[in-house]
């Protein structure tokens, strides 16, 4: 089950998707159909309405496949969403409760100590509620590209990682490194398996390969075992 971060189309983990369904991974993958204009219209206060998404496409694939469970996939803030899908707690007064039908969650440059302004209230709610690799029975994976290090007099991708460095980890993060927007840092999860990858990046404007490129898929894979 692969959600997209903010900003990305279903059309985004499609070469994913087949890499994974093909040998050796062999997986039955479906992309929750979050569009790029539905996350562009999100607001931190109310995330429901992509977690909906999460939850119908998750129902979807459970009927379609016969499995129980499944594996989840989140990409940078759809980690976050993932953990809220998780939890058995109110949020904007609607449970979800989704561990129930999770085995693993892979989140891929997913900030988890977020101040960004567009995600640092939801992030907030979730380290509250659900602190850490919080549920015992589902196996928590962060992954991180360590391919860019900020330098706000740099080229444009260090300049503009900078930017993204200092938005999530603060001012002190100008020359941090990580995947062009989310810092080393910021993509650990205590008690979660942490995995820093060298030369990955976080989309394909911060340089090949990203997350979802299949070039860059063996560099992750380990964690699929």
């Amino acid at each position: 089950m692969i959600i997209g971060g903010y900003l990305t189309g279903p059309s985004d983990f499609t070469n994913l998707a087949h890499a994974l369904a093909a040998p050796p991974y062999n997986y039955d993958v479906s992309i929750t159909p979050i569009s790029r204009w539905r996350w562009a219209i999100t607001r931190d206060w109310d995330f429901r309405p992509v977690i909906n998404h999460l939850r119908d496409t998750v129902q979807q694939a459970l009927e379609r496949s016969g499995a129980e469970k499944v594996t989840i996939l989140g990409h940078s803030v759809g980690g976050s969403v993932a953990r809220m899908y998780l939890g058995e707690e109110a949020y904007c007064g609607e449970i979800y409760a989704g561990r129930r039908y999770v085995k693993r969650l892979i989140m891929l440059g997913t900030p988890h100590h977020s101040i960004e302004y567009w995600t640092r209230t939801s992030v907030g709610f979730i380290n509250q509620t659900y602190p850490g690799a919080f549920y015992p029975d589902i196996h928590y994976t962060s992954v991180v590209g360590s391919a860019i290090q900020g330098n706000p007099k740099g080229n444009i991708v260090e300049r503009m990682s900078s930017s993204s460095y200092r938005r999530v980890s603060g001012l002190q993060a100008d020359y941090a490194w990580g995947d062009g927007v989310t810092t080393i840092e910021c993509a650990a999860l205590e008690g979660a398996e942490f995995l820093v990858v060298p030369g990955l990046t976080h989309s394909p404007f911060h340089g090949q390969p990203w997350y979802a490129e299949p070039a860059g898929l063996p560099l992750w894979d380990r964690v699929l075992q």
